[in-house]
């Protein structure tokens, strides 16, 4: 479900998207302006890991951690990795904040730099 909104997400926004496992996370050679969303509520442990090991590379990619809004503890947590924050309901905004687009419908020009 959450890889359906999560297309969905970047496909509003015409971004593309693709799915790795973690193990593939791990391993990628990332660029600086790349971005990797994943759900921090699914086995949060492994996703606090993940986001360390992530945030600690270099050149290391954008780490947007998406967890409901009333899990104070574990956003905190999250924040403290170096993750970006998203509620589910404000994934959109989120996404698009970190990569500078226009969300369809809003007010507010985020232009790609």
């Amino acid at each position: 479900m959450f890889a359906q909104r999560l297309r969905a997400a970047a496909g509003r926004l015409g971004i593309p998207v693709h799915a790795l496992s973690p193990s593939a996370a791990r391993t990628r050679g990332w660029d600086g302006d790349q971005v990797v969303v994943l759900q921090a509520t699914l086995r949060p442990e492994e996703q606090l890991d993940l986001i360390g090991h992530l945030t600690g590379l270099d050149p290391a990619p954008v780490v947007i951690a998406v967890t409901g809004h009333l899990e104070t503890e574990l956003r905190q947590r999250l924040k403290a990795r170096g993750a970006i924050l998203a509620a589910h309901s404000g994934m959109d905004r989120v996404l698009a904040r970190t990569l500078r687009v226009n969300v369809p419908d809003d007010a507010a020009p985020h232009p790609r730099t």
